[in-house]
C-alpha cells in the first residue's frame, strides 16, 4: 500500500464512486424481505427484519456520504459488471443467501471499508464508516454460522456453494482486468494501491477464508463454476439438497 493518505480534495472522485457503490449495496440488502420466506426459525426471521432496518439507515449514511464529498451532483448508476457483482442470490435458496450476500458479500464491503478508514483522516468519513462496519461484522458472523450449517448438510452442497462463489470471484477479476490502466490514470496513488489491493490480496484473502468457511480446497475451477451456475438456473425442488431448512417454530 502507497504511504500516500486519501484526502479531499484530490480523492473526491475515489470516494465518491466508492458511497455510490455502497449506496448500491445495501439497496441490495433491502431484498432481505424475501429471504424472510426462507428463514429457518423465528430467531432467524428476527435477525433479518433487523438488518433490514440497518440497510435503510446505511444507505441513509453513504447518501449523507456522498452529498459531502461530491456536493451537488446524483447518484450515478452502476455499470452492468458490477450489478453483476453484487447482485443478491435472495430468495432462492437460504443456504445461497446466508453464505453469498452475508458471509462474503458483505466481508468484501467490510475489507474495502477498513481500507478507506486507514489510509484517509476525513473525521466524518471515519465516524460514518466506523459506526456501519460495527453493524457489517454482526451481519457477516451470521452469514458464516449459516453457512456452516449448510456445508455441514454434505459434499454436493459445499461443491455447490463454491461453484457460486467463483462466479462473482471471476466476475471481480474481470472487472480489474477491464479496469486497471483506468485505476492507474484516473485516480492518485493512494486511490489506486487501495483499489489495486483490494482486486488482488483482499480476492486472495477473501478466497481463502471462504473455503475454509465452506471446508473445501481454496481452487479455481472453471468447470465446477459453470456446473454450480446451471444447477442454480435448472434447481429442481424435489432434490433434498436444495430444499430451505424449516426447524419448528
Amino acid at each position: 500500500m502507497s504511504s500516500a493518505r486519501l484526502k479531499l480534495p484530490e480523492d473526491r472522485e475515489l470516494f465518491a464512486f466508492i458511497f455510490a457503490r455502497f449506496i448500491d449495496g445495501e439497496f441490495t440488502g433491502l431484498k432481505e424481505g424475501i429471504a424472510l420466506n426462507y428463514a429457518p426459525n423465528l430467531e432467524a426471521a428476527d435477525f433479518l427484519a433487523r438488518q433490514i432496518r440497518d440497510e435503510i439507515r446505511h444507505a441513509q449514511m453513504y447518501k449523507s456520504l456522498f452529498e459531502y464529498v461530491n456536493p451537488g451532483t446524483t447518484v450515478p448508476r452502476a455499470p452492468w459488471l458490477l450489478n453483476l457483482i453484487m447482485a443478491p442470490i435472495t430468495g432462492r435458496l437460504w443456504a445461497e443467501h446466508c453464505f453469498l450476500d452475508k458471509a462474503v458479500g458483505e466481508r468484501w464491503v467490510l475489507y474495502l471499508m477498513e481500507s478507506l478508514i486507514s489510509e484517509t483522516d476525513d473525521r466524518k468519513i471515519l465516524n460514518n464508516l466506523k459506526a456501519i462496519a460495527k453493524d457489517e461484522r454482526t451481519h457477516i458472523h451470521f452469514g458464516e454460522e449459516e453457512a456452516r450449517k449448510a456445508a455441514d448438510r454434505g459434499v454436493f452442497m459445499r461443491f455447490y456453494l463454491w461453484g457460486l462463489f467463483l462466479r462473482v470471484d471471476f466476475a471481480l477479476a474481470l472487472a480489474y482486468r477491464l479496469t486497471r490502466s483506468l485505476i492507474r490514470r484516473r485516480y492518485s496513488a493512494a486511490a489506486a494501491a487501495i483499489l489495486t489491493d483490494f482486486f488482488t490480496n483482499t480476492r486472495e484473502k477473501v478466497l481463502a477464508e471462504a473455503a475454509a468457511l465452506l471446508g473445501v480446497q481454496p481452487r479455481r475451477s472453471v468447470l465446477q463454476m459453470l456446473i454450480a451456475q446451471l444447477l442454480f438456473f435448472i434447481r429442481l425442488p424435489f432434490i433434498g439438497w436444495f430444499r430451505n431448512p424449516r426447524s419448528s417454530f
